[in-house]
């Protein structure tokens, strides 16, 4: 199961390049869906199914939260230095996004 949360949580994390965050809820209740199905079908007990089905359901939240951080990141590391200062809010850099 735990390539099962790596690959969960990098799904996350790529899906936060290019979608808004609605994306997260199919991706997670699939991911839940799955990992339930794939666990009982293992043989695993109920309990088990769920608390595998959970993890790997809260992982690509997870992984999506460092994929905006990341963007986060890499977008106040490209700002000018002149910038960084009350001008360079996210909400100005936005805007520079949006328009070009």
């Amino acid at each position: 199961m735990i390539p099962a949360a790596i690959f969960s949580f990098l799904v996350g994390a790529v899906l936060a390049w290019g979608f808004r965050v609605w994306i997260i809820v199919p991706i997670s209740l699939l991911a839940v869906t799955a990992a339930a199905t794939i666990e009982l079908t293992q043989g695993g007990s109920f309990a088990s199914a769920i608390g595998h089905a959970l993890l790997v359901g809260v992982l690509p939240q997870l992984g999506y939260g460092f994929g905006l951080f990341a963007r986060h990141m890499l977008v106040v590391l490209r700002a000018p230095l002149a910038d960084r200062s009350r001008s360079a809010s996210v909400a100005v850099l936005f805007r520079r996004r949006s328009s070009s």
